[in-house]
């Protein structure tokens, strides 16, 4: 079984960009993996919480756009997962670059995806979110972490690939604490199927490849990782794809508020990214954004021009 609800041509050369919560381009990997299987050309990037001013041997190619791989040295710091899945390629005996993007608005996003997309020749780009509250329009009762996913979003969406990707996964991890409502997660992806811009749905599988290689990154990667700064999200699908079910803390940080764990926690939801993006109440105001700051300012204006729902359960 392909982790790709559609085919996709083994010429073709492909981004798969991590979205905004430091550890999603890990989400994307399976994707990876897969694409790289069927022998198509896959860059990495990761729109990243590493201190990428402080990182040894490693290379600019615009203000907010650094190449790194696995002779990278991030002196004094324990925080940089772009590098230990570079080591994890190494250790299978491929050199893998990861391209952290900077923080900032759409405008120097969309320069760095473009940057990528020209100089590889790039047709294809994933955008992935470990999450759900990247589909959202912004009038949902809580937005979860919206401004750097939204960032993410917006920029693929306006990118030069010709054919543009969102993917979002681990359901059920965000809302521990009755904040991000699922129900209307789920409202959100009803609407997109009325557009036609769900693309499809699959499931992580550790019977298969793909799937397999994922959870031995993720060992790996975790073996060399405090287990406070490992991703919760990445815990949730890992856990979800072994079977676990039912609210279970599987991370330190989720022992009073432990996340939903269910087989809905590994599936891949596909989308058209222009359709996600153009869903978003503050889309043209943060097309223009320089920082960050302009797109949280943007949702904040956006949220209190319309009427904010009340918190949803799924009702079954």
């Amino acid at each position: 079984m392909s982790i790709l609800p559609f085919t996709i041509d083994n010429k073709k050369r492909i981004l798969v960009a991590g979205a905004g919560g430091g550890y999603d381009f890990l989400c994307g990997l399976p994707i990876v993996l897969e694409l790289e299987s069927q022998g198509c050309e896959v860059l990495i990037a990761n729109y990243s919480f590493t201190n990428l001013n402080e990182i040894q041997n490693a290379t600019w190619h615009n203000k907010r756009l650094l190449e790194t791989d696995s002779t990278s040295v991030l002196p004094n710091s324990d925080y940089f997962p772009e590098l230990l899945l570079s080591k994890w390629y190494k250790s299978k005996g491929i050199n893998k670059s990861v391209w952290c993007i900077a923080h900032g608005g759409v405008r120097p996003t969309l320069t760095s995806y473009n940057y990528l997309i020209n100089k590889f020749n790039i047709d294809t780009v994933f955008c992935v979110d470990g999450g759900v509250d990247g589909i959202f329009r912004g009038d949902e009762y809580d937005l979860g972490t919206p401004s750097m996913d939204s960032i993410s979003v917006i920029s693929a969406s306006l990118c030069d690939a010709s054919d543009k990707i969102y993917v979002c996964t681990a359901f059920g991890t965000e809302g521990a604490a009755n904040e991000v409502s699922h129900a209307q997660a789920l409202n959100r992806i009803s609407d997109l199927m009325k557009e036609n811009a769900l693309i499809g749905v699959s499931v992580l599988n550790r019977a298969e490849k793909p799937g397999n290689e994922f959870i031995s990154a993720m060992n790996y990667i975790f073996h060399q990782t405090e287990p406070i700064k490992r991703s919760i999200i990445i815990s949730t699908i890992l856990a979800s794809m072994e079977g676990v079910y039912g609210k279970v803390s599987v991370h330190p940080k989720t022992e009073y508020n432990p996340p939903w764990i269910s087989p809905l926690t590994a599936l891949l939801w596909f989308f058209d990214a222009q359709n996600v993006a153009k869903m978003k109440l503050f889309y043209e105001e943060s097309i223009t954004s320089a920082e960050v700051s302009d797109v949280a300012d943007a949702i904040d204006r956006a949220r209190k021009s319309t009427s904010v729902k009340q918190y949803e359960s799924i009702p079954i």
